[in-house]
């Protein structure tokens, strides 16, 4: 980063005092404030994409995110050597902790505050960005073919992670196959159309460490991954993540879709998606597709243990479900 001091200071018009490693990129304190900047793993097209995102929501007065700092020439992104630079404003606060209620109440209100900014919006230009809007169908599909795939490898190998698996394999391939009973029993496709025409805005990475929190304050940042998609896809994340240290407390899952559609509203044929996919075995794919594709020769044991945690969550997860339909 020190070489690059130079073309940064030069590209924004700032002098640089100091520069310390923070997440993926580093700390800059400077003569207009400190700044959070990095190299992007994604083309420039995709920076102008995600800028558009942020000046939308700016414009319809969420102001709570990271927009990018403009460089001289008015652009969201420089180029140098090792690729495409980006820089924001650094926002403090703490991370979210999705074991309090108090923090998940304030992530819920920001979330429901930043899709009510995102209606109507509607990219200039969206070129060489991948869209994944109306494709969950496929994915079910695909995920609940990698676990029967991975189950014909798993009678080949027998260990003890494969027993495991081979033994828990029907009720979570069931589950799977009722979800995506659901999900065609839904007007999900009149959602994507819908969504299509007015515009929409979801965050797709809407997890702890992108939720800062600083008094009354709660900043949603790291835009990386958003796109146009169903808002009930991050409203579905935060909910996973929420019910596993809550052993899928549905009272506590009310509480959350409550506060969310007091301001921002959630149709029924919203929530019977949700139901679809919040039942989807997702951890229990995600676990044993890791497992398969990786060098397991060191992880066996840790993967194992997982795997368990998966499979003990089980009953309250269909209890969860079945009390579902009553929020």
């Amino acid at each position: 980063m020190q070489e690059s001091k130079g073309l940064i200071e030069s590209n924004y018009g700032i002098r640089i005092m100091g520069i310390k490693p923070y997440r993926a990129g580093y700390i800059l304190d400077t003569t207009t404030g400190k700044k959070y900047i990095k190299t992007c793993q994604y083309t420039k097209e995709r920076v102008m994409f995600i800028h558009q995102a942020k000046t939308h929501l700016l414009k319809n007065n969420f102001q709570h995110i990271d927009p990018y700092c403009l460089t001289l020439s008015k652009q969201p992104y420089f180029e140098g050597e090792d690729g495409v630079y980006t820089m924001v404003n650094l926002i403090e606060g703490r991370e979210c902790e999705f074991d309090d209620d108090k923090d998940v109440l304030k992530a819920t209100e920001a979330l429901a505050y930043m899709h009510k900014a995102s209606h109507g919006f509607s990219p200039k230009y969206t070129g060489h960005v991948s869209n994944n809007l109306g494709k969950l169908p496929v994915y079910f599909k695909k995920r609940l073919e990698d676990i029967r795939r991975l189950r014909r490898k798993a009678e080949r190998e027998r260990n003890s992670f494969d027993y495991l698996f081979i033994e828990n394999f029907d009720g979570f391939y069931d589950i799977g196959l009722k979800s995506l009973e659901i999900l065609y029993g839904s007007k999900y496709n009149k959602l994507i159309e819908v969504t299509k025409k007015e515009g929409m805005l979801c965050h797709h990475d809407y997890s702890y460490q992108n939720i800062l929190i600083k008094n009354d304050r709660t900043s949603i940042i790291n835009f990386d991954y958003c796109n146009t998609e169903l808002k009930i896809y991050d409203l579905v994340n935060m909910l996973r993540r929420r019910m596993r240290k809550c052993n899928w407390d549905i009272h506590k899952a009310k509480l959350i879709i409550d506060t969310y559609r007091k301001i921002e509203p959630l149709e029924n044929d919203e929530i019977k998606v949700m139901k679809s996919m919040l039942l989807f075995p997702q951890k229990f794919w995600r676990v044993i597709n890791r497992y398969y594709n990786s060098k397991r020769c060191w992880a066996q044991k840790n993967f194992t243990s997982v795997l368990k945690d998966v499979i003990s969550e089980k009953e309250a997860h269909i209890q969860f479900m079945n009390d579902f339909d009553d929020l």
